[in-house]
């Protein structure tokens, strides 16, 4: 229901003429928005949904971010049901961290921090264990950690490279090499990825399926293709 009513204000976010100003996962809602007046529109619509149904949204774990060349403006809370909506320098969404910026980017400190206490969680649970076994644990569950959500991120090179500094980290704790010494031949000879190529992987599995879809999901995955491979 929200999304049907949403539509018909002609308003938020459109891709290719098809709506995208609304999304759903559960109990949670995105809302997008090119405008201000737009998003304060659509907040209002919510709100008149919200008491239509008997539902009650918590302001207070409301956030709005602002993506775009005027993203530094100072903008003013939005409000939901008299509740004050402040702008924040990010929102986490699934366990994804989106900043505030000019262009869309995501925080990985919290993955990395993530990553780490599921490797730690394991090696302090390992005495004894040989090397390949204790690889492939670590792949098994902080790869996992570290990969989360990828195929949806556009990162930087940047990024990519600090993931691969922290699993090849790994990778020399569980063969003893020292912190200056280099795993790249190490992983070759293990017939394993570096993240990077794990990451491009993902990738191209997860925009090869959309690809292969009929319509919208068609043309959007394509163009993200294309982009991904001129990134690299």
């Amino acid at each position: 229901m929200f999304i049907q009513t949403l539509r018909k204000l002609n308003t938020g976010c459109h891709v290719s003429g098809m709506f995208l100003g609304c999304l759903l996962y559960a109990d949670d809602i995105i809302l997008i928005s090119p405008s201000v007046n737009g998003l304060q529109e659509m907040l209002d619509k919510c709100f008149d949904i919200s008491q239509l149904l008997s539902l009650q949204f918590n302001a207070r774990k409301c956030h709005c971010l602002t993506v775009g060349k005027l993203s530094k403006v100072n903008i003013s809370p939005m409000l939901l049901g008299g509740n004050k909506i402040e702008w924040c320098e990010h929102v986490r969404y699934l366990g994804v961290y989106l900043m505030r910026s000019k262009s869309v980017k995501f925080d990985i400190s919290p993955i990395k921090r993530s990553f780490y206490a599921a490797c730690n969680s394991i090696f302090s649970r390992s005495h004894g264990v040989n090397e390949m076994t204790l690889l492939a644990l670590q792949e098994s569950y902080s790869l996992s950690v570290l990969l989360y959500a990828s195929p949806a991120l556009l990162l930087t090179c940047k990024q990519m490279s600090e993931l691969n500094v922290c699993w090849n980290g790994v990778i020399g704790i569980i063969f003893g090499y020292h912190k200056w010494e280099s795993v790249r031949a190490l992983i070759c000879e293990l017939r394993r990825l570096n993240v990077a190529y794990e990451l491009l992987v993902c990738k191209a599995k997860f925009y090869k399926r959309l690809y292969c879809k009929s319509g919208f999901l068609n043309d959007i995955s394509g163009c993200f293709y294309c982009q991904m491979w001129t990134n690299v």
